[in-house]
C-alpha cells in the first residue's frame, strides 16, 4: 500500500532548495522520469527502511508518498514533509478536511497516533490478504531493487498470518533494519502480480490473543505485546531447533523468555526464562534481552529469587534507555554495593537523553 498526499503547487519545485528547507540529512537515491512525471525517491539515513517519493507532473500537480510498511519514525515524519513541501511550493501549510464533521485541520492534528495506528492496520491486513493467495508480498517503496515479505522468512521469527498486527509489523522492521528482506527477480514480481489479479476467495486469520506482554520502546512508550496459540506453538518449535543446535536469531530466544517468564501459553518457569533470556544475550540481543534479564532478577520469578546484584549486571550489558535508568536506580540505592548518587545522576540524564519517561520523571524531582 502507498500512502499518497497531492498538493496543487503555485510554483515549480526545486527538490534540492526542499531538501535544504527541511533541515535534516535526507537522501536522494533515485530521480527519474516516467509518462511525463519526474519521480525523486529518498530516505532518511538512520531512520527509514523504505523510501519516500515526489512525483511531480510539471503542471503544478505534486504528488507525495511513502510505502504503507515505513518505519514509525518516518510515520511520525510524514506530516512534516507534507507541511514543509506546502510551505516551499505555495508559502503557507496545507489544510485537510476531515470527513466526519467537515472541517479543515493542520496535517499535524490530522495524521496523529490514530492515523499511524489505522495505516499500519491496515496494511497488516492488506499483507496477510496477499500472503494467503501468493508467497511473497512486495514492498511499494524499497530503496532499491525488488524487496519483499515471505512467511517462509517470518516464520523463523515465529510469526505467521494469526500473529497481531504490531509483531507482524515489528519484525518485518527488524528485518528491514538489519537489510534481510529478500530481493526478487522481476520475473518473479510480474509472475506474483499475474497470480494476485486472479479472482479468489480469501478467508484471511485472526489473531486470537491468549497473553499479552506489557514492553516499552527504547524512547520509553507504553506498548503491550500479544501472543496467539500459533505463535507460542512456533516460538517453542524454534527453542526446541536451537537446543538441536539450529541458528536462531537472539531477539527470537527473547520472545521464548518472556513466554516464560510471564506464563504465556506456558508454565511461568524464572530458570527457563533465565537460560532463554542469557542465550538471547550470548546470541546478539544486547537491547532487550539484557534489560529482561534485569528485570527478571529485580522481580524474580516462581523459584527463582530476587537478586538486585544480579540484576544490576545484567542491565549494565543492555544498549536500553530503560537500562540505563534501572543502573541509575542501582547506583542510587546501592544494589551492588554503596549507594552513589553522583553516578545514578549520570546513568538517568543518559536514559532521559534518549526520551526515557522513568528518568524524566525521576530528574524532575531534583
Amino acid at each position: 500500500m502507498r500512502i499518497s498526499f497531492q498538493l496543487n503547487a503555485a510554483s515549480p519545485l526545486q527538490i534540492k532548495d526542499f531538501f535544504r528547507k527541511l533541515e535534516v540529512p535526507v537522501e536522494l537515491t533515485v530521480q527519474g522520469t516516467y509518462r511525463g512525471e519526474t519521480h525523486y525517491y529518498f530516505h532518511r539515513p538512520e531512520h527509514s527502511t523504505t523510501s519516500f517519493v515526489i512525483s511531480d507532473d510539471m503542471h503544478g500537480k505534486i504528488v507525495i508518498g511513502m510505502d504503507g510498511l515505513s518505519s514509525y519514525d518516518d510515520y511520525k515524519f510524514f506530516p512534516y514533509l507534507i507541511d514543509t513541501l506546502g510551505l516551499h511550493l505555495n508559502g503557507h501549510s496545507p489544510k485537510l478536511m476531515s470527513r466526519e464533521d467537515g472541517k479543515t485541520y493542520s496535517v499535524y492534528e490530522r495524521l496523529g497516533a490514530q492515523w499511524i495506528e489505522d495505516c499500519i492496520g491496515e496494511e497488516i491486513a492488506s499483507l496477510k490478504v496477499i500472503l494467503s493467495v501468493i508467497p511473497r508480498c512486495y514492498l511499494e517503496l524499497p530503496k532499491n531493487g525488488i524487496h519483499y515479505v515471505s512467511l517462509e522468512q517470518l516464520k523463523r521469527y515465529g510469526v505467521n498470518l494469526h500473529s497481531s498486527t504490531s509483531r507482524i509489523y515489528g519484525y518485518i522492521q527488524y528485518l528491514l533494519r538489519k537489510g534481510w528482506l529478500l530481493e526478487a527477480t522481476k520475473e518473479e514480481f510480474l509472475a506474483d502480480r499475474m497470480a494476485y489479479a486472479m479472482d479468489v476467495e480469501i478467508d484471511v486469520p485472526q489473531h486470537v490473543s491468549i497473553g499479552r506482554v506489557k514492553s516499552w520502546q527504547t524512547d520509553g512508550t507504553e506498548t503491550w505485546e500479544s501472543f496467539s496459540r500459533e505463535d507460542v506453538d512456533m516460538l517453542l518449535e524454534l527453542g526446541k531447533e536451537y537446543r538441536e543446535g539450529t541458528p536462531v536469531d537472539g531477539v527470537v530466544l527473547n520472545d521464548i523468555g518472556t513466554l516464560y517468564q510471564e506464563g504465556v501459553g506456558v508454565f511461568p518457569d524464572g530458570y527457563q526464562a533465565e537460560f532463554w533470556f542469557k542465550e538471547a544475550v550470548r546470541q546478539g540481543d544486547l537491547t532487550y534481552a539484557s534489560a529482561n534479564l534485569g528485570d527478571l532478577y529485580r522481580k524474580g520469578c516462581g523459584t527463582l529469587p530476587v537478586s538486585l546484584p544480579q540484576a544490576f549486571e545484567a542491565y549494565r550489558h543492555s544498549s536500553d534507555p530503560y537500562a540505563f535508568y534501572r543502573i541509575g536506580q542501582g547506583y542510587e540505592e546501592g544494589w551492588a554495593g554503596v549507594p552513589d548518587l553522583h553516578l545514578a545522576m549520570f546513568w538517568y540524564k543518559k536514559a532521559a537523553q534518549a526520551g526515557h519517561h522513568l528518568a524524566l520523571k525521576r530528574l524532575a524531582r531534583e
